[in-house]
Parts: C-alpha cells; structure tokens; sequence
C-alpha cells in the first residue's frame, strides 16, 4: 500500500511541477524589518565578547591573533550554517572544551538575546519557514526598501525553485526530486537557505531559511 501511495504521488508530480511559479498561492511570509538596537548587543559589548570575536563579529577582536582554535566568525555563512541556535546556546552557557569560550554566568533570557544579536552580524534580516513538499509561499521583503539593484539567490536548487516579482519572492519545492531524495535517504527534512544581497557587498541584506518536510498539504 505505502509503495502504491508513492507510486501515485510520483505520477502526480510531474502534474504540479508543469504550474508556472510566478502562479504560486497560498501563505505569504513578510520578512521581518532589520533588527533595531537591542539587549542582545549590551550582553555582548558588556561582557568582552568583541575581545575575541570583534565587535563586527569578523572573529578579529584583539586577543584572536594569540588564540587556537580561532574564534568563530559570525559573519561566515558557511560556517553559522553548520550552528544551530540551541548550540550557540550550550556554548555561551557551558563553554567549549579545549578552547578559550568559557561558560558566561548569564540568564537564559540574555543568552538568547545575545544570539539574536549575533545573527544580524551576518544578515539585516532573517526568518525561517517551514514547508511541505507540495507547498508554494511567498516571501514579502517590503521591509527590506527593496529594489531592483537586490540580488536574490538559493543553495539548493536541486530542491527548490524560485523566482522573482516586485517585492516578493516566490518559492516551491520541486515535488518530484524532493520526494525521491526522502525516499532514497530517509530523511525527513531538507535544509535550504535563500539570500538577499546588493550587488558588491558581502553583508547580507537577508536571509531566509526554509525546511522543506516530507509531508504533503
């Protein structure tokens, strides 16, 4: 039977994908406006984080020259995409192992502060949807004063199609290569991740993550 079910769920893929994307309905999600000043960045500028990771968070404060391993550059994307938020928290909270981040004597309250605040050292704006496979959304990012000169991009476009119209992005799985992908690994979620950037910075303007989960709507 669950082979069946799959069965006819492939069949009807290749259905949906023939749907022009610029057609897409469905949730519209507005990207949040940039992030104001906030007690994120008084922990961190209190409590001598900028010593070591900076105070753009570019991992070159002061004593980063004399440390190994070196300390962890907030504005990488690359390697903050490996990190989760719970991570970031057992580090700030406990210390790491063999290391100079020690464990901060701080409030889970402020520790989460501070980790919103390291994130806007990678991107102005930043959000997380969560999609099934057959879903189309809409990524509003009027709050970002977008224009024309913004360049919209995505990491895994073996997954996951997206165009561009005015102020809104456009996003869908691709049914088809999804599915098989959760059938071939068994995995239940898929990671991508769609950036915002203007033309010659490396600072992101936003970035959205989405989770792409093996369940159907």
């Amino acid at each position: 039977m669950k082979k069946s079910l799959f069965s006819l769920l492939f069949v009807l893929s290749f259905a949906m994908e023939v749907h022009a994307l610029t057609a897409a309905k469905g949730r519209v999600n507005v990207l949040p406006k940039p992030s104001p000043e906030s007690a994120g960045k008084l922990v961190f500028e209190t409590n001598g984080c900028a010593i070591c990771h900076g105070s753009q968070g570019r991992g070159d404060g002061p004593l980063a020259g004399g440390l190994d391993p070196k300390p962890r550059k907030f504005t990488d994307f690359e390697e903050m995409n490996r990190i989760s938020d719970m991570s970031m928290f057992h580090a700030i909270k406990n210390g790491i192992p063999d290391t100079a981040m020690v464990a901060w004597k701080l409030t889970d309250k402020q520790i989460f502060a501070v980790i919103s605040y390291i994130k806007t050292f990678l991107a102005d704006s930043q959000t997380t949807i969560n999609i099934c496979l057959n879903e189309q959304r809409t990524i509003d990012l009027s709050n970002l004063n977008f224009d024309e000169t913004h360049k919209v991009d995505i990491d895994r476009k073996e997954f996951l199609k997206f165009a561009t119209t005015g102020k809104r992005v456009l996003i869908e799985p691709k049914l088809t290569d999804v599915m098989l992908y959760f059938r071939k690994t068994g995995k239940k979620v898929i990671r991508s991740h769609v950036t915002v950037t203007r033309p010659g910075q490396t600072r992101l303007s936003a970035l959205i993550a989405v989770r792409i989960s093996d369940c159907i709507k």
